[in-house]
């Protein structure tokens, strides 16, 4: 797929959830309408969007249309000119989504990414720990900024700063659920500088403002 770089196209690799034998089609309840005429599960690829982001700066997000039917484990960037494939992960993690950021003042792709299966229901999607990652704009360099076990919300840019406030949430009530009224945290991430952010209320501070609200 063609995502604005030039020189680089991009090919999403995974599996689906269900794997058909051969010459067997999936049940009906298994199909999936996408909007542009495929309405299959065996589909493996990224689509567009500009509205409903999850990458609230972003003009527009590549994302799995389907996460309860395919699993996208990793993206290869090929090179037009050089020739080169290289693979985005060499670990094991699930993309659901992806934006280009040209605006920063050193351009990059942003992730949304999962490690884990959280709540145990066998497959990998928005409703577990999904955590940012960020690399350049050719897959290089690519490194997690929002701790495991966190949902990733949402994130605010300073232009000025060159940085990051993450919004995440937390499962403070251990139920492997991720809702409203569990836990909030901030995360400052550098962009110049990118890695797992710092919270930026102390915990002290945290605990005095949970003891008021109680």
């Amino acid at each position: 797929m063609d995502y604005g770089n030039a020189e680089m196209l991009l090919f999403p690799v995974g599996v689906n959830y269900y794997q058909p034998q051969i010459n067997e089609r999936p049940p009906e309840e298994k199909l999936r309408d996408f909007g542009d005429g495929t309405g299959s599960s065996n589909v493996m690829t990224f689509k567009t969007r500009t509205a409903n982001l999850y990458d609230n700066n972003a003009s527009m997000e590549y994302y799995n249309p389907s996460e309860e039917d395919s699993d996208i484990r990793n993206i290869l960037f090929y090179n037009l000119e050089t020739k080169i494939t290289k693979p985005l992960l060499s670990d094991s993690l699930h993309i659901l989504s992806f934006a280009i950021h040209r605006e920063f003042e050193r351009p990059c792709i942003f992730y949304r990414m999962v490690r884990e299966d959280f709540n145990q229901d066998g497959k990998y999607n928005s409703a577990d720990p999904v955590m940012l990652y960020i690399s350049n704009l050719s897959g290089d360099s690519l490194v997690q900024i929002t701790p495991d076990g966190q949902l990733f919300s949402e994130y605010f840019y300073y232009p000025k700063q060159q940085m990051i406030l993450v919004k995440t949430m937390v499962d403070m009530d251990q139920d492997k659920v991720f809702t409203k009224i569990d836990e909030t945290s901030i995360i400052e991430v550098d962009l110049r500088n990118p890695k797992v952010g710092k919270e930026i209320f102390d915990p002290s501070l945290k605990d005095q403002l949970r003891l008021l609200v109680n």
